[in-house]
């Protein structure tokens, strides 16, 4: 392996071209695999699941809702063992709690053990994703890091994607799906073990000392505030889209399909590099936050054409997974001397929203119905784009 010494990143080095695109193939996979499969895959097969079990909108919010919170329990120890030993512990062990998550899942006999293999799935994400933005400042070009991380980030895209069509194959079976996504996860976990590298030598005698005051950083307050309005309204989404479309269109499989158009929308989100590089910051956030919400709120009001459905689906994964790039990007911009503490509480606040959001909705559709709810939630995310205008657009790179 070829070292160079980077000025950007004292304390660690910078891998060969090689590693450095098989370092973020591996990123890209553990993404697919903690974000795509464990965390967002619930509301896919919400369906089957809530018919099984017999689960109530209330349930089915509070469950929901475990797969975030179980995020916001882990985050913090995802970026504190990053920070204090190396990003390469918490990556793997963010495999294996995806891994023994969505077994857990499978096999799941009672709506209580359901509601534990969530809950552990959804910690998955949380170990693993922050620590990468450890891993990107340490030891990639500065030059590059923008690319390599949105690179990552679209895992999430990638995931969903795989995900659409093996629903398709097990048809009514939810469980085997969640065994195979078991397996893709041990097995990618296994892959990141070999891929990523070991503590820079460096680190041995220049351990990081950071304060978590560095959180009260006055730039980063719009970036906070920002990540939690999103995480409650996209929430929404991720949770009843496919719900939503069974219960008005009575075809499971156009919902299905809704879900891999989703995802291979995602997928783009490979590209949020390149479009800050162009755009900015600020204008790219403005754009997309509008995006976003327009396919929120808009879904309820496009059932009656399937191409209505996937215009929604394809600018809500394209848009998503973009607008997530956008926020560790920014945050990795303001928190250079420790990314992953930064990175980690922007996504932890992030997650606290879109774990607040399946709770809340679930209290709320008894009483004002799906379609009402996707339409409030995509006009607040469109309001955010007014708040994002006036209060740090200025960001460039």
């Amino acid at each position: 392996m070829t070292k160079h010494f980077s000025s950007s990143s004292p304390a660690g080095y910078e891998l060969s071209l090689a590693r450095t695109r098989g370092l973020t193939a591996a990123g890209l996979a553990i993404v697919a695999a903690t974000y795509g499969l464990a965390r967002y895959c619930f509301g896919l097969f919400l369906p089957e699941i809530r018919q099984e079990f017999g689960l109530s909108p209330e349930m089915i919010g509070l469950i929901a809702g475990l797969s975030y919170m179980g995020y916001l329990a882990a985050t913090f120890a995802g970026s504190w063992l990053s920070t204090m030993f190396e990003p390469r512990l918490p990556i793997l062990l963010g495999g294996i709690a995806a891994t023994s998550g969505m077994t857990l899942i499978a096999w799941s006999p009672t709506p209580a053990v359901l509601a534990a293999g969530v809950f552990i799935a959804g910690t998955s994400p949380g170990l693993a994703y922050p620590p990468f933005s450890d891993v990107i400042v340490r030891h990639t070009e500065t030059g590059r890091q923008n690319v390599i991380y949105a690179w990552i980030n679209s895992g999430t895209g990638f995931g969903v994607a795989f995900a659409g069509p093996l629903a398709l194959y097990a048809g009514g079976d939810w469980r085997l799906a969640w065994l195979v996504f078991a397996a893709l996860a041990l097995a990618i976990t296994i892959w990141n073990g070999f891929a990523l590298p070991r503590r820079s030598p460096h680190l041995e005698t220049e351990r990081p000392r950071v304060s978590l005051w560095i959180l009260l950083e006055r730039s980063a307050r719009t970036l906070f505030l920002s990540a939690f309005l999103f995480g409650i309204v996209t929430a929404v989404y991720w949770t009843y889209a496919v719900d939503l479309l069974t219960t008005l269109t009575g075809n499971p499989r156009d919902a299905v399909q809704f879900w891999i158009v989703l995802g291979m929308a995602g997928v783009t989100g490979c590209f949020a590099g390149g479009l800050v590089n162009r755009w900015g910051l600020g204008r790219a956030y403005l754009l997309l936050a509008l995006v976003v919400g327009g396919a929120i709120g808009t879904l309820p009001l496009l059932v009656e054409t399937r191409l209505g459905i996937y215009m929604s689906a394809a600018c809500f994964g394209a848009g998503f997974i973009v607008m997530t790039a956008l926020f560790g990007m920014w945050s990795m911009r303001i928190f250079r001397a420790a990314p992953s503490i930064g990175f980690g509480f922007t996504f932890f606040l992030l997650s606290l929203g879109q774990g607040v959001g399946p709770v809340l909705s679930g209290f709320l559709i008894p009483l004002t119905g799906q379609a009402t709810l996707f339409i409030a939630a995509g006009l607040i995310c469109c309001a955010l784009a007014v708040f994002r205008t006036t209060s740090g657009a200025e960001m460039r790179p």
